[in-house]
């Protein structure tokens, strides 16, 4: 009996030991989960920016002149502002995931 309670206390101290070595990897996993989810994310947002814009300049063929130019500057900046809201949101994402480490 006392050599059952020394094994299973010498396993209990081993794995004790080696749960931070675990944790760690875990926590290099989700960080490492959390950068692909972002860029994807980040994909996703260019891409959808890029055919708002398309979808808005070919509203903008509509028009002429002064007014033609102007929408297509309108197109253009809410493009711009799209894809700099989705850059933030992936660097704040990837700071976060390197913290996470």
């Amino acid at each position: 009996m006392n050599k059952l309670v020394t094994t299973l206390t010498a396993c209990l101290f081993a794995v004790t030991m080696h749960a931070p070595v675990f944790a760690a990897d875990a926590a290099k996993q989700d960080a490492k989960a959390q950068k692909e989810l972002a860029e994807g994310d980040y994909k996703a947002a260019k891409a959808k920016a890029d055919s708002r814009e398309d979808a808005a300049k070919e509203e903008c063929e509509k028009l002429s002149g002064a007014d033609q130019r102007a929408c297509k500057k309108r197109a253009d900046a809410a493009a711009d502002r799209a894809k700099a809201e989705a850059k933030a949101d992936r660097d704040h994402a990837k700071a976060n995931a390197k913290a996470m480490k």
